[in-house]
C-alpha cells in the first residue's frame, strides 16, 4: 500500500491550514488600518499611530506576537508623548517646505523658479523618507526624540538605494488612496508590511543592546 501524502485540499481549510493563516493576517492587516486612521484622526496624534501601526504589523502581523490591537494600543500609548516632537518637527518642516515650493510655483518663471521648485521639492522628500525611518526606530528604540530624529537622517543617507524603495512603496501608497479613498482600510497596513521587510533588517543591525524597548 502506498502511503497517503498530506498537502490536498482539505489541509488548506484546516483550521491552522493556509486558508485561515492567509485570512487572518489580511484581517489583521484591514484591522490595524482602521487603527491607524482613528489614532491619526486627532492630527497631533500621527505620529504615534504611525508608531504604533509599524510595531502592530512587523510584530504582530508577521511574528505573530500577539494580536494586532493589543500590540497597536499598547505601542501608542507608549509612544504618544515621545512622539509629539518628532511629528510636529517633521510636520512643521514639512509644511514650509511645500508652502514655500507653492510660492515659488506662483510667483517665479524661468530658470530661477524651476530651481528653487527643484531644491524645496527634493529637501521635502528627504524630509518624508526620513519619516518613514522615524517612526519605526520609535517603535523599537528607547531613544529621545532628538537621537530618534539624528537615527532617521542617518539611515536615510546610510541605506539611500532602500530609502528610495521606501519612498515609492509610500509613495504608491498614497496614490491608491487618492485614487479609491475606501483602499485606506486595507493599503496602510500592506504598505508597511512592505517596508517592513525593508525597514527590520537595518533596525536589527543597528539596535543598541541597551535601548532596544521591548
Amino acid at each position: 500500500m502506498k502511503e497517503r501524502r498530506g498537502g490536498g485540499l482539505g489541509d488548506i481549510f484546516e483550521f491552522e491550514g493556509s486558508f485561515y493563516t492567509y485570512t487572518g493576517k489580511i484581517f489583521d492587516l484591514v484591522m490595524v488600518s482602521v487603527l491607524w486612521v482613528l489614532g491619526s484622526l486627532p492630527v497631533v496624534t500621527f505620529g504615534a499611530s504611525c508608531s504604533a501601526l509599524y510595531a502592530a504589523v512587523s510584530r504582530s502581523v508577521r511574528q505573530d506576537a500577539g494580536t494586532v490591537t493589543a500590540r497597536f494600543w499598547k505601542t501608542y500609548r507608549r509612544d504618544l508623548r515621545s512622539s509629539l516632537p518628532i511629528w510636529i518637527g517633521y510636520g512643521a518642516a514639512i509644511f514650509v517646505l511645500l508652502l514655500n515650493l507653492g510660492i515659488v510655483r506662483s510667483r517665479m518663471e524661468g530658470l530661477t523658479g524651476l530651481f528653487f521648485m527643484m531644491f524645496y521639492g527634493f529637501l521635502s522628500i528627504l524630509l518624508i523618507i526620513a519619516c518613514c525611518y522615524a517612526f519605526p526606530a520609535l517603535s523599537r528604540f528607547d531613544m529621545s526624540a532628538g537621537w530618534i530624529i539624528k537615527l532617521s537622517f542617518y539611515l536615510l543617507v546610510r541605506h539611500f538605494p532602500v530609502s528610495l524603495l521606501l519612498l515609492a512603496v509610500f509613495a504608491g501608497a498614497y496614490l491608491l488612496i487618492l485614487w479609491k479613498l475606501m483602499l485606506v482600510v486595507i493599503v496602510p497596513g500592506v504598505a508597511v508590511l512592505l517596508a517592513s521587510f525593508l525597514i527590520d533588517p537595518i533596525l536589527d543591525r543597528h539596535m543598541p543592546d541597551s535601548t532596544a524597548s521591548l
